[in-house]
């Protein structure tokens, strides 16, 4: 218990120090500090809240400041004693008898920290073991994901965060099955196994357990070193490192998902090979329905044939799990929408990905409807979305020209450039007229005083998750009165979400109404 306690007071204080951090801005001096103290106490917590920091580091691969690309490869959490021991107790056998050498400082990751070891045979590998009590650690960060995603992507307005939960949940509990991880390996070298370029570890079965994977090392440093290597070579790990995100995408139905510049390893040309892309890391490795990726491969396929039409693209968003209420608002805007999204595999020739400014597109075409977009759709897509982005900054990075529609066409399209992905719209969810929903919006003002202290507005179908939206210092005043957030947000689904109040609350000088326009 008391363990639990001390890990919600520094989950508290996380929070705390990101809304701080948010508050500067600008690059100066005290925010230099308290980023670095995120840092830190991100680094030490290990689990959920060091994998929010990686998705960070994303965007610091441009960056000479790189702070949160420091959680990629951090300090370890366990002795060398601890480490030893631990893995000797996974294996099963004195460590004496597996390796003829063994790394006994490791290097820190979310969930566990990985060894360099020498095998009896001369192979080098990596050993990793698990953290003690992450998976109870992990746990306790999900009841305070509200905490943390506020501060970090405004993920509470309007997002249904109990289904972030599950898919962030669900995740988590794969990368901590180190069977599972093992067997993606095995999977992904088997449908690699004759391209050029590319290395995946192997596992080393023998010196494997439930909480410890031993592999083959790769070798290789980070995507920054790569900058002085030839366009050629650069072009030729981006185009790899394309291919098998679209080749995951559309044609396996597994995507790695972890993307982190640490799982990303470059090794330049030599005598023996050309330049290699490594890949670590398999156990985030997310499944993509098939309908999911028939909708948005015949979504591409429409841009690229020119063909394009508001009907097919509505239909193809709800055929990847879009909410039609929410995404309703941007109908008129979802072919503009689609056509930026697809915008480099329109191109004939090879092209940078410094070249498609994907952020900017979106932003001028939503507009203010932007989180609206996001919110709408599926908390499944979170984990496609990081796989994506982090593949993006790294092309970027390498910024060199690759044929991006040749191999969507090769991954997306194979043994015909004609036929496109079965996509069946007749079985996309029926869309429910604008005029059937009686309110457009959902309102809540706080107002303290006379004066306003929140005033927030969300697309209707946000009032489903009410008791998410609805701030967190007024729900047990809320409980208090009887007032049942869940109760009233099933009531107004079922009554079609008509217009009108659906409750209001005065203390003192405090008041809150919830209304439906």
């Amino acid at each position: 218990m008391n363990h639990s306690r001390h890990r919600s007071v520094q989950l508290g204080l996380l929070a705390k120090d990101l809304v701080v951090l948010k508050c500067h801005g600008r690059a100066t001096r005290s925010r230099s500090l308290i980023l670095q103290k995120v840092v830190d106490r991100l680094g030490l917590m290990h689990g959920l809240p060091q994998k929010i920091g990686q998705l960070l580091a994303f965007s610091e691969l441009e960056s000479s400041d790189a702070a949160f690309t420091q959680l990629t490869e951090n300090k370890p959490s366990l002795s060398p004693d601890e480490a030893l021991a631990a893995i000797q107790e996974q294996i099963g056998l004195p460590l004496l008898n597996c390796f003829r050498s063994i790394e006994p400082v490791g290097i820190g990751a979310s969930i566990g920290q990985v060894h360099r070891a020498r095998l009896l045979d001369a192979r080098s590998v990596a050993v990793k073991v698990q953290y003690p009590d992450i998976a109870e650690h992990i746990a306790w960060d999900l009841q305070a994901l509200g905490w943390l995603a506020a501060p970090i992507g405004d993920m509470s307005r309007g997002f249904d965060l109990a289904a972030y939960r599950r898919e962030i949940g669900s995740m988590l509990e794969c990368e901590l099955d180190y069977a599972r991880e093992a067997a993606m390996i095995r999977r992904f070298r088997e449908w690699t196994a004759d391209w050029q370029g590319l290395q995946i570890p192997e596992v080393v079965e023998s010196f494997s357990g439930p909480r410890c994977l031993t592999t083959t090392w790769v070798e290789g440093c980070s995507v920054r070193e790569t900058r002085d290597w030839s366009i050629a070579d650069r072009s030729a790990v981006a185009s790899t490192i394309l291919r098998l995100f679209l080749k995951g995408l559309f044609e396996w139905g597994l995507l790695h998902a972890d993307p982190n510049p640490g799982n990303y390893r470059f090794l330049g040309p030599s005598a023996q090979h050309g330049p290699m892309f490594g890949l670590l890391d398999f156990g985030c490795v997310k499944a993509i329905p098939p309908n999911f990726s028939r909708a948005l491969g015949g979504m591409f396929h429409e841009a690229i044939q020119g063909s394009l039409c508001e009907a097919g693209v509505w239909n193809s968003f709800l055929s990847m799990g879009f909410n039609s209420g929410a995404l309703q608002p941007v109908r008129s805007k979802l072919v503009p929408l689609a056509s930026a999204l697809c915008a480099p595999f329109l191109e004939q020739r090879p092209t940078r990905a410094a070249d498609w400014p994907i952020a900017q597109s979106l932003s001028t075409i939503l507009g203010e409807h932007r989180m609206m977009f996001r919110a709408a759709g599926p908390a499944s897509l979170l984990f496609v979305l990081r796989a994506f982005q982090g593949v993006l900054q790294h092309l970027r990075h390498l910024d060199a020209p690759i044929p991006w529609r040749d191999l969507f066409v090769e991954c997306a399209l194979p043994g015909s450039q004609q036929t496109p992905p079965e996509v069946q719209l007749s079985a996309a969810p029926v869309d429910k007229p604008l005029s059937d929903m009686k309110a457009d919006f959902l309102h809540i003002r706080v107002s303290e005083a006379s004066a306003i202290k929140v005033a927030l507005t969300f697309d209707v179908s946000a009032t489903d998750h009410l008791d998410q939206l609805v701030p967190a210092e007024l729900r047990d005043g809320l409980r208090g009165k009887s007032i049942d957030l869940v109760e009233i947000a099933q009531r107004s689904r079922i009554r079609g979400h008509q217009p009108g109040e659906l409750f209001s609350w005065d203390e003192g000088a405090k008041a809150v109404r919830v209304w439906l326009a």
